[in-house]
């Protein structure tokens, strides 16, 4: 006979594992840091849900990893316009504005003045879509994704529309982009990596 180990009754089996439904939510930013890349500067906002069936989503899955090397997985990365006059770069300053901006509406009194740090604690709408990405084993799976932000109004009322889901087949962005993955996080005394 096999010994029951301490915590088989609340384990969670593999089955048991949920996942957030593609959709507009409402969520809240819990901590910022810049980074850098061959292609430039760029934020790592890392968030949570704030409302609804979903709040703490994050915070949960996050507390449930038992590995030494937890991922926190609701991270965006977003890009720092390097003002250098490409296309690409157009598309940078582009998504940076949509950011901010959705700050602004969703924050009353709020007014984006160049100073990431003041994003902390914000409440800002967030488009989730579907992405395609490249297992270990070389199967293909399926996530969950922070693809592009709006108004916590839009949210709300959901007059709002999800950017297409972004597949490894047909052209899409690959999975490696910055907006896809998990960031390696350390344990904090507070439980969560903020």
């Amino acid at each position: 006979m096999i010994k029951k180990f301490g915590d088989y009754s609340s384990t969670k089996a593999y089955g048991d594992y949920q996942t957030l439904p593609k959709g507009g939510y409402v969520i809240k930013i819990l901590g910022v840091e810049t980074a850098r890349n061959s292609r430039g500067d760029y934020l790592i906002i890392s968030c949570d849900i704030a409302e609804g069936d979903y709040k703490s989503f994050f915070a949960e899955r996050y507390r449930e990893q038992t590995g030494e090397d937890k991922k926190w997985g609701c991270n965006y990365f977003l890009g720092i316009p390097n003002d250098d006059g490409t296309e690409q770069d157009g598309w940078t300053k582009r998504s940076f504005k949509t950011f901010t901006e959705a700050l602004e509406d969703s924050n009353s009194g709020y007014h984006f003045d160049w100073d990431e740090t003041k994003f902390k604690g914000k409440l800002v709408g967030g488009l989730f879509n579907e992405r395609e990405y490249t297992k270990k084993d070389g199967t293909t799976g399926r996530a969950t994704n922070l693809a592009s932000f709006t108004s916590v109004e839009k949210i709300r009322s959901g007059k709002f529309a999800l950017p297409k889901d972004k597949l490894i087949s047909g052209g899409s962005a690959p999975a490696n982009s910055p907006t896809s993955g998990f960031t390696e996080v350390e344990d904090s005394v507070d439980d969560l990596p903020f």
